[in-house]
């Protein structure tokens, strides 16, 4: 399967879906929707065609591409960073079989991602974005890039639970 068709399915596969069932940009004044070139969104392969023309695409000394936007953007053609966003779909070995799973995105500055947070994210939205690491695996290119993002996360909790 090509990248973009990748991409489109995970676009698809979330759809109108979001962490809660109303604007949780209320919450924190959309802190998620306004960054720079440290805090964009992350672009998977296969996405730059596919943004809304006002978000600004800049590439990383890393090489990475960052969406960044000043806040608004046509919410159809936004990034799928932005779609899962506070969540990340990390893929997990048990049983000697890969898995999916959903944790919070270790980047995000994100009220939902507090241990005291009053809201509970939708599982509907959690269910997408578990399937969405499943679609990320389909294409080469998006797989090798979803792996090395999911390898991180999984560092990065790994760390936190020594530390604790």
């Amino acid at each position: 399967m090509k990248k973009e068709t990748v991409i489109e399915s995970c676009y698809s596969v979330l759809g109108r879906k979001t962490p809660l069932r109303f604007d949780c940009g209320k919450i924190c004044s959309g802190k998620c929707c306004k960054g720079d070139e440290k805090t964009g969104m992350l672009l998977f392969p296969g996405e730059e065609g596919l943004l809304d023309p006002d978000i600004n695409i800049i590439e990383t000394a890393q090489g990475d591409k960052l969406a960044v936007c000043n806040g608004t953007c046509d919410r159809r053609r936004r990034p799928l960073s932005c779609r899962i966003y506070p969540l990340f779909p990390v893929v997990c070995e048990e049983n000697g079989k890969s898995v999916v799973k959903v944790c919070f995105d270790y980047r995000a500055d994100c009220p939902l991602c507090m241990p005291d947070s009053e809201y509970e994210i939708d599982k509907q939205f959690i269910k997408a974005v578990r399937r969405v690491g499943r679609y990320l695996l389909l294409n080469e290119e998006t797989r090798e890039f979803y792996l090395k993002l999911s390898e991180d996360c999984c560092e990065y909790y790994e760390l936190l639970k020594k530390l604790k």
